[in-house]
């Protein structure tokens, strides 16, 4: 897969979970509320998998979650809109 496929509303989902975390407070968790749509719980529950997030409901970010949360920054930086 390469490309725009590799752009699917769960990549999507995920990044938007990540974005939730506070870089500039890496202290803070966060938890999915109740209401939360199933595909960002599905998307957080990824992230736990693949040992970015310590819980599937949210939680904290491991360090390897902290690393990909500064790779998405420097992207939200460099595709703002003016």
């Amino acid at each position: 897969m390469s490309g725009i496929d590799q752009v699917s509303d769960d990549f999507v989902n995920e990044l938007k979970i990540l974005a939730c975390f506070d870089p500039a407070n890496m202290s803070l968790g966060i938890k999915l509320r109740s209401d939360m749509s199933e595909a960002l719980c599905l998307a957080a529950q990824r992230l736990h998998s693949q040992g970015m997030i310590s819980a599937v409901d949210g939680g904290y970010l491991t360090p390897f979650g902290m690393t990909m949360l500064e790779h998405l920054q420097h992207l939200l930086v460099a595709l703002k809109p003016n």
